[in-house]
């Protein structure tokens, strides 16, 4: 599933979508990555930390790196992916793969995926968007 504003990025964001399947199929968590095409040249950045859970700094540690990327090449778009829990108007929550795009112009879009995972397979939901300037 893919929204009509994201299909120039729909192979950035399937690659994600995957690797975000594979993880957490295999650990029930997913660890914030990034994304990066610099030139058509498709990069995936993790962070330095290190251990057996997420820690506090990751996010934004990916978002520098990404920035930092931004700032050296001319043709870049950075996908940052992190898990979180969503909740409708409603109140009702469910988990969601959040990725945010950020294109060569410093526009920025955020895309959630809710998603549930049974049975060591994720079924995604219909993404959902908001628009945000850099």
């Amino acid at each position: 599933m893919m929204l009509k504003e994201n299909i120039p990025y729909a192979n950035l964001i399937y690659s994600a979508l995957d690797l975000c399947k594979i993880m957490l199929a295999k650990s029930a968590q997913l660890f914030p990555f990034a994304v990066v095409s610099i030139d058509n040249d498709v990069q995936c950045v993790f962070s330095q930390f290190e251990g057996e859970s997420a820690q506090a700094g990751m996010i934004e540690e990916l978002q520098d790196q990404i920035s930092n990327v931004r700032l050296t090449a001319s043709n870049t778009i950075g996908i940052l992916v992190y898990a979180a829990t969503v909740s409708n108007p409603n109140g009702n929550e469910s988990d969601a793969l959040v990725i945010s795009i950020t294109d060569s112009s410093g526009n920025n879009t955020i895309t959630l995926y809710p998603y549930t995972l049974r049975d060591n397979t994720v079924e995604l939901s219909s993404p959902f968007t908001c628009n945000f300037l850099d």
